[in-house]
């Protein structure tokens, strides 16, 4: 049993380390991932050989930091069959960021985060620090609020034991009160986030479903509190859940 604890571990850590390659930090040393994950120098050294083995880092000779390898490709041309089973929901999309006139997401929950498959930018952007292909924590966003209020109490009881993290001034970090949110959020059917990921910044997201009926993504309308004011969020709501019921339809989900 020791064993195969030390081994999920080092899957686990293997994990975590690919997951801080970003458009923002392409290049990492191994004194820079000891101190962001808390490991030793060593156990990131041994992990970060198993990953240059395996083909999903390089090191690059000049700097001698690591970054991703070509086997992400393969696995890039598995997310893209996954976004391709939303390829028809681009229109619906582009639509809401016209009528809303903020940043649009669509995301799918992958065990504890959301990763946006698409985001379609506004005429007056804000640094909001997401992107196709990036992951947040689901219990800091409106879109993985919208998806795990929906799934089986397992998921969420496993999920709650991991801890809640802090990011924005406003982060649940008390399971009684996200338990209580997801409820809420269930009964009404979209979620709204205020300074919860970002200081300043608002999200709202509704739930979209598959054919049988399942919450198979989300999506989310996201943009700075100057402009998602109070007296904006109730009409907001209506267009997030508007084009999620659209998208549902496109794939099979009749209400």
């Amino acid at each position: 049993m020791e064993k195969i604890d030390i081994t999920l571990s080092s899957v686990k850590n293997g994990l975590r380390i690919l997951r801080l390659f970003s458009v923002e930090a392409p290049e990492l040393g191994i004194t820079e991932i000891s101190k962001q994950l808390g490991l030793h120098k060593t156990t990131v050294h041994r992990l970060l050989a198993v990953l240059e083995k395996e083909g999903f880092v390089e090191k690059n000779k000049k700097n001698r930091k690591y970054r991703l390898g070509l086997s992400i490709l393969h696995l890039s041309g598995v997310v893209d069959l996954h976004t391709e089973i939303f390829k028809d929901a681009l229109p619906v999309l582009h639509a809401l960021m016209n009528e809303s006139g903020e940043a649009v997401h669509l995301s799918v929950l992958e065990d504890d985060r959301i990763v946006y498959l698409y985001k379609i930018e506004c005429p007056h952007p804000v640094r909001l620090l997401s992107y196709i292909g990036r992951s947040n924590p689901c219990t800091c966003t409106s879109s993985g609020k919208v998806m795990l209020a929906f799934r089986p109490k397992a998921t969420v009881e496993n999920i709650l034991r991991r801890g809640l993290p802090k990011y924005g001034p406003n982060s649940v970090t008390d399971p009684k009160e996200l338990v209580s949110q997801l409820a809420a959020i269930r009964q009404k059917g979209y979620a709204v986030c205020i300074d919860e990921l970002h200081e300043g910044a608002t999200s709202i997201a509704a739930p979209i479903r598959d054919y049988s009926g399942e919450v198979v993504a989300a999506v989310s309308i996201v943009g700075p509190n100057q402009r998602i004011t109070p007296a904006a969020i109730p009409r907001l709501i209506g267009l997030a859940c508007q084009a999620a019921r659209e998208i549902s339809s496109l794939l099979g989900y009749c209400d």
